[in-house]
C-alpha cells in the first residue's frame, strides 16, 4: 500500500498539468488496484485523486472522484466511512459553489439510500438530481438518475410516477444519441426493461408484452449475461402474473442451471428462493417445500434460520392443504353421490309421474277407440243389411265387397290381390276403387289396412294368450313393423300399450 502511495505522489508531481489527463492516468492505476483487490491502495490512490482535482480546480473531475470513492464504499460494506464522505462532498459543494457538484452530490446521496433500503430519501435526491444534472447538461448521469428514479418508483409501488419518468429518459436517450450520432444500446436495453416492468405493474399487459420483444432485441445486441440475466428475470415476473406458471418455472431453472456451473452460488441461491416463493404463491406447495429445502442447501448459514422458519411454515401449510384436498375430495364426493340419489330420485318420480299420466291417456285412447269400432261395426251391418236398398250403384259395389270381407275376413290374406277381389265381386279395379274411395274415403288396401288393424285391437283386448307379433300376423300384416307402425298411428298407442290399456 505504501508502494502504491509513493507512486502516486510521484505521478502526481510528474504528471501532465492536464486534468483530463492526469485524470485517466489516475483512473488507469485505480483500475489495477481494484482487480488487484488492494481495498486501501485504492482507497489511498483515490483520495489523492481527490486532492489533486481539488487543487486544480477542475468541479466535474473532483465530484466524480468523490462519486468513485463513495461507491467503493459502500460495495465493500463501509457504511461509515461512505456517509462522512457524503458529507465532504455536501461541504465542498456549498464551498466551491458548484452547481456540479451539488447535482452529483444529490445523485449520491440517492444511490447511499438506496443501498440502504430507504427508497423514500432516496426518491426526493434522485429528483433533484435528474433535474440538475439535465440542466447542466450531464445528461449520462441524469439518465442513470433517471433509471433508478424508476427503480424507487417500483419499490414504493408508484408505477404511474416511474412510467412518467420512462417517458422522460426516453426523450433525454434521444437527445443523447443525437448528439454523440450513435445509438446507445445499452441505454436502450435498460429503458425498454424499465418500461417494460411499469406497464406490468400497470396491469397493462398488452403494452408490456410488446414492449418484451424490444427488450429482449436490445439484450441480444448488447449480448451481456448479466444484463440478459436482468431481461429473463423481467420476464419470468410477467410470466407469473399472466399464468404462465410452467414457463416462468423453466425459465427460474435455466438461470440456477447456468449460475451453478459459473459457481456463483450467490445467484443460485438467489433463483431459488425466488422459484420457492412463485410456487408457494401459485399454490404448488409440495414443489415450494423442496425449493426451500434446496435452498436452504445452497444459501450461506446466516439465511438457514429464516429459511427453517420458512420450511416449518410452509411445511404445515402443505399438510393442511393435502388435508383439506382429502377433505374437500370426499365432501365433493359424497356432494356427487347426494345429488346422484337427488337426480335418481327425481327421474324415478318423474317416470312413475310419466307412467301414471301415459297409463291414463292410453286409457283413454283405448277406451275411445273401442267405442269408435263398435259403432263402425254396427254401421257396417246396417250398410250390408239394406244394401238392396241402396240406390247408387258404388253403394251397392261397396255393401257387396264390406259383405265379403266380414263373411269370408278376406283381408287376414297377406297375398290378397285386386285382381282375385274384383273377381270375386264381379267389376273391374276401377269400379271398385271408386266405390270404396266414395263411401269411406280411402284406398282399397288402406281400408283393406283398416279392417286388419280393427281385428287386431280386438284381438288384444280379448285375449293374453297370444303373442303380439302372432295378432299381427294373424290380421294380415306380413311385416312386424309395419303392423306396429300403422298400429301407432292409427290408435296412438304401440299394440303392447293397447293390450295393457285393456287389461288396466
Amino acid at each position: 500500500m505504501i508502494l502504491s502511495i509513493l507512486l502516486s505522489f510521484l505521478l502526481l508531481a510528474s504528471g501532465p498539468e492536464n486534468p483530463r489527463q492526469a485524470d485517466s492516468v489516475r483512473r488507469a492505476r485505480l483500475s489495477e488496484l481494484f482487480y488487484a483487490d488492494d481495498k486501501e491502495g485504492f482507497l489511498a490512490v483515490n483520495r489523492e485523486l481527490i486532492r489533486y482535482h481539488d487543487m486544480h480546480g477542475n468541479d466535474k473531475y473532483l465530484f466524480n472522484a468523490y462519486a468513485t470513492l463513495l461507491d467503493r464504499l459502500q460495495v465493500w460494506g463501509r457504511n461509515d466511512e461512505a456517509m462522512a464522505v457524503l458529507q465532504e462532498m455536501s461541504q465542498k459543494a456549498q464551498e466551491r459553489g458548484s452547481e456540479l457538484g451539488q447535482a452529483v452530490t444529490e445523485f449520491c446521496f440517492g444511490q447511499f439510500y438506496l443501498a440502504n433500503r430507504q427508497p423514500r430519501e432516496a426518491e426526493g435526491h434522485y429528483r433533484k438530481a435528474f433535474t440538475q444534472l439535465q440542466a447542466l447538461g450531464e445528461n449520462g448521469r441524469a439518465l442513470r438518475a433517471g433509471f433508478n428514479l424508476q427503480a424507487v418508483s417500483m419499490n414504493l409501488n408508484s408505477p404511474e410516477g416511474g412510467l412518467a419518468i420512462n417517458d422522460s429518459t426516453q426523450l433525454l436517450l434521444l437527445r443523447m444519441e443525437e448528439k454523440l450520432g450513435k445509438l446507445d444500446y445499452s441505454s436502450r436495453f435498460k429503458q425498454a426493461r424499465y418500461r417494460f416492468v411499469l406497464l406490468q405493474r400497470l396491469d397493462r399487459l398488452k403494452e408490456a408484452e410488446a414492449m418484451q420483444d424490444t427488450m429482449l432485441h436490445y439484450a441480444a445486441i448488447i449480448n451481456d449475461p448479466s444484463q440478459e440475466e436482468l431481461a429473463q428475470t423481467a420476464i419470468i415476473q410477467f410470466e407469473q402474473l399472466t399464468g404462465k406458471k410452467a414457463s416462468a418455472y423453466e425459465r427460474l431453472d435455466s438461470l440456477i442451471a447456468r449460475n451453478r456451473r459459473n459457481g456463483n452460488w450467490v445467484k443460485v441461491a438467489q433463483f431459488r428462493l425466488a422459484l420457492a416463493d412463485y410456487q408457494r404463491e401459485n399454490g404448488d406447495l409440495a414443489l415450494a417445500v423442496d425449493s426451500y429445502r434446496a435452498y436452504a442447501a445452497e444459501s450461506d448459514s446466516a439465511g438457514l434460520y429464516r429459511t427453517n422458519e420458512q420450511l416449518n411454515t410452509l411445511a404445515k401449510q402443505y399438510e393442511l392443504k393435502e388435508l383439506e384436498m382429502e377433505n374437500a375430495a370426499a365432501r365433493q364426493r359424497i356432494s356427487a353421490l347426494s345429488i346422484i340419489l337427488i337426480l335418481l330420485l327425481v327421474l324415478t318420480l318423474a317416470a312413475f309421474t310419466y307412467a301414471r299420466s301415459l297409463k291414463r291417456k292410453n286409457k283413454a285412447l283405448y277406451l275411445a277407440s273401442m267405442e269408435n269400432i263398435h259403432a263402425e261395426e254396427k254401421a257396417e251391418e246396417e250398410i250390408v243389411e239394406h244394401m238392396d236398398q241402396q240406390s247408387s250403384p258404388e253403394a251397392m259395389l261397396y255393401a257387396s265387397f264390406l259383405a265379403l270381407m266380414k263373411e269370408e275376413e278376406l283381408f287376414k290374406d297377406p297375398e290378397l290381390s285386386r285382381e282375385a277381389l274384383c273377381a270375386r265381386l264381379g267389376t273391374n279395379r276401377t269400379y271398385l276403387a271408386d266405390a270404396v274411395k266414395q263411401c269411406t274415403g280411402l284406398t282399397i288396401g288402406g281400408f283393406i289396412n283398416h279392417l286388419r288393424l280393427r281385428w287386431a285391437a280386438e284381438a288384444l283386448s280379448s285375449s293374453n294368450d297370444i303373442s303380439v307379433q302372432a295378432v299381427g300376423e294373424d290380421a294380415g300384416f306380413a311385416s312386424r313393423s309395419t303392423f306396429s307402425r300403422l298400429f301407432q298411428e292409427h290408435y296412438g298407442m304401440s299394440p303392447s300399450a293397447y293390450r295393457s290399456a285393456a287389461v288396466a
